[in-house]
């Protein structure tokens, strides 16, 4: 369709030349728009412009139709232009389609529930040259005969709106680039069976993943030009938004297969410790910001398991506070590592400030993410790990960042408006010890 002559001038049509070409998407979001069943109180403009989505959309999905539109305008699908293949004597466009089961098609179920067994369209009169449209040909008043499910559906708000577990997503709340974190997204109408049968599979995976990914749902009825923005042309579409991109789901829509793929997309930034060289390498991450990948807050987590895998909790942990914590993980076979940190019993999770195994901190909650989000979120700023250094003759200073060193002075009541760079901060600190062993 994209760059078709045809494509420009039924958008100027349709569209009032919204943008320069015509895309499926517009015709989607167009009929979804114009349906006369969903503009009860301006019917008669609705089914004038439902009439030229389903023009539109017949013609750009032909190619001889195109290029007959290219060549000739309207008069050449008419058959009124003497140099077109239909000679003169139409007086009107004549399509073969039906609009509505143009609409069944983008979406899958129609306006009805499950199926389009809970919507009938029924026309009578006459919309004068139209009668080359099939169903469409004879609409004067349509009139919907609907179960009761169907209209209360319409006269509700989202799909999930009593469901604590999926997030609402609008345009402001959308995932961007700098997001942390794996985003399950899907985009939705109201009144789509497919979506509603998906309503239950959907809420079993948000509550799977609760604190390991973001479960979320678009409503497509509410926020059209959002989901018009990505691509959205049929009910439901599965996306998810992992490492600042998104990337389209087309697997089966169990609860399981779902759950499986969102984790799939976590990123892995914990570090296998399966050697004392693997723990040294960690602990340097921490210990000074002489590394590529050290922790801005100056905390190592290291998870002693029995498990021979990394739990999809703690990936996603791992991948939320990268850059400002490293992780590290002894799991099953590594008992000499575990006992270094001081582990009783699995699984235990320790905490080593400034790459000090003298340090080590078992945590003491539940393995559950909010407990285990609060915990790390208390290593903030490097102020914690700064409180856990031993500060005398032996405290090797050269190893600390900037922040640790200016917390340990301010822990001591010393201000120093003089220091401005590192070595400041740590010139005062030696001359702090010096008063003291003096």
């Amino acid at each position: 369709m994209s760059g078709s002559l045809a494509a420009t001038r039924l958008q100027e049509r349709c569209f009032h030349g919204s943008s320069d070409v015509l895309e499926g998407s517009e015709i989607f979001f167009a009929a979804l728009k114009w349906h006369p069943d969903r503009n009860i109180d301006n019917k008669e403009k609705a089914e004038k412009k439902f009439e030229e989505v389903a023009e539109a959309y017949e013609v750009l999905s032909d190619r001889e139709k195109r290029k007959m539109y290219d060549q000739f305008g309207e008069d050449g699908l008419q058959g009124g232009n003497a140099g077109g293949p239909g000679g003169p004597g139409g007086t009107h466009m004549h399509f073969q389609g039906d609009p509505f089961e143009m609409f069944n098609m983008f979406f899958g179920g129609g306006m009805g529930g499950q199926g389009s067994e809970n919507v009938k369209f029924e026309f009578s009169g006459g919309m004068g040259g139209m009668g080359g449209m099939g169903g469409f040909g004879g609409m004067g008043q349509p009139q919907a005969k609907r179960k009761p499910q169907r209209q209360q559906q319409q006269q509700g708000g989202g799909l999930y709106d009593g469901d604590a577990n999926v997030v609402d997503v609008t345009p402001a709340n959308f995932p961007r680039k700098s997001d942390t974190g794996v985003w399950l997204l899907e985009f939705y109408a109201p009144w789509c069976g497919h979506c509603r049968t998906l309503v239950p599979k959907w809420g079993k995976v948000a509550a799977a993943l609760k604190g390991v990914a973001t479960v979320a749902a678009i409503n497509c009825d509410a926020h059209q030009s959002l989901c018009q923005k990505h691509g959205v042309q049929g009910f439901p579409t599965i996306k998810a938004f992992a490492n600042g991109r998104l990337v389209d789901y087309n697997g089966d829509r169990s609860a399981s297969h779902l759950k499986d793929w969102a984790i799939s997309l976590l990123p892995n930034k914990v570090l296998t410790l399966n050697r004392q060289a693997n723990l040294d390498a960690l602990l340097e991450r921490c210990s000074s910001g002489k590394s590529k990948a050290a922790a801005s807050w100056g905390a190592c987590m290291v998870l002693a398991t029995d498990k021979a895998t990394t739990s999809p909790l703690y990936l996603s942990l791992a991948g939320e506070f990268d850059g400002k914590l490293a992780f590290g993980e002894a799991r099953k076979g590594t008992q000499a590592l575990a006992e270094k940190l001081g582990v009783s019993s699995l699984p235990s999770l320790v905490a080593v400030c400034n790459g000090d195994l003298g340090t080590a901190l078992q945590y003491q909650g539940e393995m559950k993410a909010g407990p285990l989000r609060e915990f790390l979120r208390s290593f903030e700023g490097g102020k914690r790990c700064a409180k856990a250094v031993k500060l005398d003759a032996s405290t090797d200073l050269s190893k600390l960042k900037t922040g640790q060193l200016k917390q340990l002075l301010e822990e001591r009541g010393v201000k120093c408006p003089e220091c401005l760079e590192r070595g400041d901060y740590v010139s005062r600190l030696r001359d702090l010890l010096s008063q003291q062993s003096a």
